[in-house]
C-alpha cells in the first residue's frame, strides 16, 4: 500500500509544480510585453543626451507634437551633435543673440522646418531602415535619404537646396556629411527615437 501511494504522491507534486509553472508563465510574458508609457517628448526629457534638441523643440512651441498619439520616427541629434553645427545659424533661429534673445525673437517657422526635417511619420525600427537605399518623406515635406547596413544607418539630404523645405537657402552652407545613427530603437509610447550624431539640414 505504501508503495502504491508513493508514485501518486510524486505525480501530484510534479503536477502541482507544473500547474504553478503554467500559472507563473503568463505573468512573465505579460511583464515582457508591457508597452512603454512615456511619450517621445517625455522620453527625450528623461535622457540627458537630448537636452539641446528638446530646447529647440520647446522654443519652437512643438512639445505637444511629440506627445500626440500619432506614431513618429524621430532622428534626434544628441547634444554632442550640436558641436559641429553653425552657431550663427542656430542663434538666428533661436533668437539667442549676444544681447540675450527672447521667445518673441525666435524664428519659429524656420526652426519648425528644421525640427520637422528630423521627423518621419510612422514608427520605423532600425531593422526596417537597413538594406537598400531608400527615401522617406519627412514632416518638413522634404525627403531624407537613408543608407542602411548591418553596421550602421546613415541619413543625408539627397538634394540640398533643391527641395521645398520651408527653410530657405541657408542649409546649402552647412556641412552635408551624412548623420549617423549612434543609438537606435529608443521606443516610446507614440513612436521610435534614433539618436544621430549631427543635425540634418533641409
Amino acid at each position: 500500500m505504501i508503495q502504491s501511494h508513493m508514485p501518486r504522491r510524486g505525480l501530484m507534486m510534479i503536477g502541482g509544480l507544473a500547474a504553478a509553472g503554467s500559472l507563473a508563465a503568463p505573468g512573465i510574458l505579460r511583464a515582457q510585453s508591457v508597452p512603454p508609457t512615456a511619450t517621445l517628448a517625455d522620453t527625450m526629457a528623461g535622457d540627458s543626451r537630448f537636452s539641446r534638441f528638446l530646447d529647440l523643440i520647446t522654443r519652437a512651441g512643438m512639445v505637444e507634437d511629440f506627445r500626440a498619439a500619432q506614431p513618429l520616427t524621430v532622428f534626434a541629434p544628441t547634444d554632442a551633435a550640436f558641436s559641429g553645427a553653425p552657431a550663427n545659424l542656430l542663434n538666428q533661429l533661436t533668437g539667442a543673440t549676444t544681447s540675450g534673445g527672447s521667445q518673441e525673437s525666435v524664428d519659429r517657422q524656420r526652426l519648425g522646418a528644421l525640427i520637422n526635417y528630423h521627423i518621419v511619420p510612422g514608427a520605423f525600427r532600425a531593422s526596417e531602415l537597413m538594406g537598400n537605399d531608400r527615401r522617406l518623406r519627412t514632416r518638413n515635406g522634404a525627403d531624407i535619404s537613408i543608407t542602411g547596413t548591418a553596421e550602421s544607418v546613415q541619413i543625408s539630404n539627397p538634394a540640398p537646396g533643391q527641395q521645398m523645405a520651408g527653410f530657405g537657402s541657408a542649409g546649402l552652407n552647412v556641412n552635408a556629411r551624412p548623420a549617423r545613427v549612434v543609438s537606435p530603437n529608443i521606443v516610446a509610447s507614440n513612436g521610435v527615437i534614433h539618436a544621430v550624431d549631427q543635425l540634418m539640414w533641409p
